[in-house]
């Protein structure tokens, strides 16, 4: 197995700062296996529903806050139950949180110095909480977005009751919707994670080379990890992602592992050819708080600094929804590095130029309030099916979806919000650029220097390990190797790091994928 020389020599900042800045990546389509239909289906519903009732009863003013509270259901698209059944109740708590901190701030002082203040700190402690809490897309960035539209919306006491209850019972239907699968479809998360893993795993037997490897192996963990318990379809599934793993040590034809995950999405699972002999899961201390916060503190300081710019650049300017301005800073820095915040400082914008276009066709025709609360659910919906393929397709749709939000609070000045809209999505988003390129994260380097150490420990382990300990020893080096890669991932996007150690990163990757290879458990034949 040949170690790919790409891009493993050192580069000057000038040649790191162009490659940083390339945009093909930004737009590049990538189709998703699973977990598409169904989640858009539960986000239709879950922004419908309420938004249905409150028509009926007459209480239209009410539907933004049925919206910020349906964001619940955007979170945990294809996690397990259990996960969702964890983290689900948290995210709702942080979005209602956001909404009653700034709506009441909104009330108390109209002050839009600090109002800008505060959902700055929300979108900063939001980026903190959803890294270190791991929430997934879209991470801290419906805190702000719920908070902003909340606060520009209400200015006084006497709806904040109504719309706090509004919200928190639009949240509740959204956590239901999101958990009611489980007794419709137990096992859809198990499938969905072992079917994209085999079609990962088929990817790197396509074209091998060290990324389609290592998120080979990435889908396999997660995979792994998801499939818990001693159910007839998870020990299935466990078998055929047993038999998928051993492939990415001892290649072979990998047509029939797209097959074979086109039938694990659907109906009956074909038998495995063969008994799984999996590693126990790895048990190791838990790190500190501070451990575990510190790698995401530098990314938090980003959010911060450019959020606040934002805010204050454009209330400096003249322009009205300054929230626009920081939570389009805010969806820029929802990455781990600044090759990504650029990237989605492109989508953001392209997306959001896209969207304004066809915001001007909607409102060209000069909806009802009616009408506009319809393509705010058909938005929402088209928007979830395209998202997770490429960010910019499904801003084409949230960008009528917000402008059609904000103006049921004031109907008669569309033309006016798009042109600012487009105007504060471009400052902020540039500025999140900006600050990502000139402040530092010297975090990488530490984070860096500590993976490539444990990568190599656990190495030794496993060399050392006898019979009794060696598939504990495999699953710690698969964690580290994982490690490694995600620290590496992040010092190589910066383009201001000295050195990421690609060569030396790419080598202790690769030795540690052919020490797992010669320690592959055999295989038991069914």
């Amino acid at each position: 197995m040949n170690v790919p020389a790409d891009r493993t020599e050192p580069q000057s900042a000038l040649t790191r700062l162009r490659r940083a800045l390339r945009i093909r990546e930004a737009l590049r389509y990538t189709p998703t296996v699973g977990g598409v239909v169904a989640p858009a289906l539960r986000v239709g519903v879950s922004f419908g529903a309420p938004i249905a009732v409150l028509v009926a009863i007459g209480h239209p003013e009410l539907v933004p806050f049925a919206a910020f509270g349906a964001f619940t259901s955007l979170y945990c698209r294809v996690d397990t139950w259990s996960r969702r059944a964890r983290l689900l109740p948290l995210i709702a708590l942080g979005l209602v949180v956001s909404v009653a901190t700034a709506t009441m701030i909104a009330a108390a002082t109209g002050n839009a110095l600090i109002g800008v203040l505060v959902l700055t700190a929300i979108a900063t402690l939001g980026k903190l909480a959803s890294d270190v809490l791991e929430f997934g897309p879209p991470g801290g960035l419906m805190f702000v977005f719920a908070a902003g539209a909340a606060a520009y919306a209400a200015h006084d006491w006497s709806g904040v009751g109504a719309h706090l209850g509004i919200m928190v019972a639009s949240a509740a239907l959204s956590m239901a919707l999101s958990l009611l699968g489980n007794l419709l479809h137990p096992t859809g998360p198990h499938r969905v994670a072992t079917a994209r893993a085999l079609v990962a795993i088929a990817d790197h037997l396509d074209a091998p080379n060290p990324a389609t490897r290592h998120r080979a192996h990435l889908a396999a963990h997660r995979a792994s990890a998801t499939l818990r318990g001693n159910g007839r379809t998870v020990t299935a599934l466990r078998a055929h992602l047993a038999d998928a793993e051993h492939l990415l040590h001892h290649p072979a034809d990998a047509e029939h592992l797209r097959d074979l995950a086109r039938k694990l999405r659907r109906g009956r699972i074909p038998r495995p050819a063969s008994a799984p002999q999996l590693p126990r899961n790895f048990r190791h201390a838990g790190a500190p708080w501070s451990a575990r916060i510190s790698p995401f503190l530098p990314n938090a300081g980003r959010m911060l600094l450019s959020c606040l710019l934002a805010g204050l650049i454009t209330l400096a300017v003249g322009l009205d929804h300054a929230y626009w301005a920081v939570v389009s800073a805010s969806a820029a820095l929802q990455s781990t590095n600044a090759t990504d915040t650029w990237h989605r400082t492109v989508q953001r914008m392209t997306g959001t130029l896209a969207g304004a276009v066809l915001a001007f066709a909607m409102f060209g025709f000069q909806p009802s309030p009616l009408a506009i609360l319809v393509l705010v659910v058909v938005c929402q919906l088209i928007a979830e099916l395209f998202v997770q393929a490429n960010y910019a397709l499904g801003l084409v749709f949230v960008t009528p979806l917000a402008l059609g939000l904000a103006s049921l609070s004031n109907p008669a000045a569309h033309d006016e919000m798009i042109v600012e809209r487009i105007a504060t999505t471009v400052l902020g988003a540039l500025i999140a650029a900006a600050v990502s390129l000139v402040l530092i994260n010297r975090q990488s380097a530490r984070r860096l220097n500590a993976a490539l150490a444990e990568c190599r420990e656990a190495q030794h382990e496993l060399g050392e390990s006898d019979e009794s300990t060696v598939a504990e020893s495999r699953t710690r080096l698969v964690h580290a190797v994982f490690a490694l890669r995600n620290a590496h991932a992040v010092a190589d996007g910066e383009p201001r790091h000295r050195n990421p150690r690609t060569r030396e990163v790419l080598d202790t990757e690769h030795e540690a994928y052919e020490l797992l290879a010669a320690t592959v458990p055999a295989r038991t034949a069914r």
